[in-house]
């Protein structure tokens, strides 16, 4: 799974709907107070929608680290690249949340507009600080980047933005987070794979087909 050129090129199916959306959400962020587009972007909900976005939210979670320890049996250094690029994003949205302190949905409507109940999905517990920035973005983002980085097909890049997408939409519809909390992370979780990505071609060269999968071969044939 090594690099080739055509994975820059292709990487603008990732790369051109991200920015779109972004730009669009960060039209929405400046022009409309946060909590008139949080009410906005969480006024249409149903059952099925609940179901959907608690499991989207998931991807955003331990998914990652677990999709981290299964590649370790395909290949060491895709299995490297994700969890550097996991840790690297998260640790960069620790620092900013632990400067910010910021209020969650939860905890910033009943301060501020006590009157006004907050959508939310029954039997799903909210937190109350740090909302700046969403570390589930960061997670899916950093993930998703990172396999449309390496991966040679255009859809599955296309595809890889859609999930993100969609994890960073479910911390909103779940009311754990703001718009203005999950656009920085998702920025943060692609910058955090960008930066990692140059050390993981190097690694790759080196280290080729190693995997834990290989190492258990040649232990049987011993």
């Amino acid at each position: 799974m090594s690099m080739k050129r055509e994975n820059y090129h292709n990487i603008q199916y990732f790369l051109t709907p991200y920015f779109t959306l972004a730009l669009g959400l960060l039209l929405l962020i400046i022009i409309v107070p946060k909590e008139e587009l949080h009410l906005m972007m969480t006024e249409h909900r149903s059952v099925v929608a609940d179901w959907f976005f608690r499991i989207c939210t998931e991807i955003g979670g331990l998914i990652p680290f677990i999709v981290v320890l299964i590649l370790l049996f395909y290949r060491y250094s895709t299995s490297l690249f994700l969890v550097l690029s996991q840790l690297n994003g998260l640790l960069i949205a620790f620092i900013v949340k632990n400067i910010f302190h910021s209020p969650r949905p939860s905890l910033y409507f009943k301060e501020f507009y006590p009157e006004i109940l907050l959508p939310v999905v029954p039997g799903f517990d909210l937190m109350t600080y740090n909302s700046f920035p969403s570390g589930h973005t960061v997670n899916a983002f950093a993930l998703f980047f990172c396999i449309a980085l390496i991966t040679k097909n255009k859809w599955i890049k296309l595809l890889c933005f859609v999930i993100a997408a969609l994890v960073g939409y479910s911390r909103i519809y779940l009311s754990q987070h703001f718009a203005i909390d999950v656009l920085p992370g998702s920025l943060i979780g692609i910058i955090s794979a960008w930066m990692v990505f140059p050390y993981y071609l190097k690694l790759d060269q080196k280290w080729k087909n190693k995997s834990l999968s290989v190492h258990f071969q040649r232990k049987k044939k011993k």
